[in-house]
C-alpha cells in the first residue's frame, strides 16, 4: 500500500495515509453532519453538526492508527520488524518484515487491532456517558457514542474468520497452533475468507435488488 503523504514516525515506523482515506473521511463526515448529528439533536445550524463531524472523522481516523499500532507494537515485541503503517479507505495495514515464526506469535498479533479497537470503543461509550452526566450538548454526545459504536463494530467485522481480516489470521494461528503445520493454517484461512467474501458479496447484491437499500453496496465493497 503505497503512503501518498507520510505523517512522520512513532517509535521509528514511517505512518503515512493512501490518497483514498480522503474518500472515507469525507464519507464518515457526510454521515455524522447530514444523518447521525440531527437526529441526535435536533435543530441546530449545519454549520455546528459539521463542526462536530469534521473532527469526529479525524478521531475515527486515528482509532484505526491505533488499530494498527497495536498490531506493529505486538509483532516488534515478538521480534518482528515492522516496514511501515499506512491507512487508507478501508482501514489500514501494517507491513510486517517477514511472517511469525511461531502460532501463538501469529495469534498474539492478530488479535491486537481487535481488542484495541474494542478498547477504544468502551473508552469512547463511557466519555459519552460521562459527557452527558456532565450536561454536554447532544451532539457532543452522540459523536463519542457513534465513535464508539463504530470501533466496536470495527473490532467484531475484523473478527469474522477469514483472511484477509484479522479473524482470518487468528484462525491460521489457531489451525496452525493445533496442527502444527502453517500450510494448512494458511488453507483454512483462505478457504474461509472466499466463503465469506462470497456470502457479504450476495447478501450486498439481495439488499440492494430487494429491499433498495443503498447499504448493500457497502457489502459488497
Amino acid at each position: 500500500m503505497k503512503q501518498n503523504l507520510r505523517l512522520g514516525h512513532v517509535a521509528g515506523i514511517p505512518v503515512g495515509v493512501n490518497w483514498s482515506v480522503v474518500v472515507i473521511l469525507v464519507l464518515i463526515a457526510d454521515i455524522v453532519a447530514v444523518n447521525v448529528l440531527p437526529r441526535a439533536d435536533a435543530g441546530r445550524p449545519a454549520s455546528v453538526y459539521w463542526a462536530i463531524a469534521i473532527p469526529t472523522a479525524l478521531l475515527f481516523l486515528a482509532s484505526l492508527l491505533a488499530h494498527e499500532g497495536a498490531h506493529a507494537a505486538v509483532a516488534r515485541r515478538r521480534g518482528l520488524g515492522v516496514r511501515s503503517i499506512t491507512l487508507w479507505m478501508l482501514g489500514g495495514v501494517a507491513q510486517l518484515e517477514g511472517e511469525p515464526k511461531t502460532a501463538r506469535t501469529d495469534l498474539a498479533v492478530a488479535a491486537a487491532g481487535p481488542l484495541t479497537s474494542l478498547a477504544i470503543g468502551g473508552v469512547l461509550f463511557a466519555a459519552a456517558e460521562g459527557a452527558s452526566s456532565a450536561g454536554a450538548p447532544g451532539v457532543i454526545v452522540a459523536a463519542l457514542a457513534w465513535t464508539g459504536a463504530t470501533n466496536g463494530f470495527l473490532a467484531v467485522f475484523n473478527l469474522l474468520p477469514g483472511a484477509p481480516l484479522d479473524g482470518g489470521r487468528i484462525l491460521r494461528a489457531l489451525v496452525w497452533m493445533g496442527s502444527g503445520d502453517r500450510s494448512r493454517g494458511d488453507r483454512a484461512a483462505t478457504v474461509a475468507g472466499q466463503v465469506m467474501g462470497a456470502a457479504l458479496a450476495g447478501a450486498g447484491v439481495a439488499q440492494l435488488i430487494f429491499l433498495g437499500q443503498t447499504g448493500g453496496l457497502w457489502l459488497m465493497l
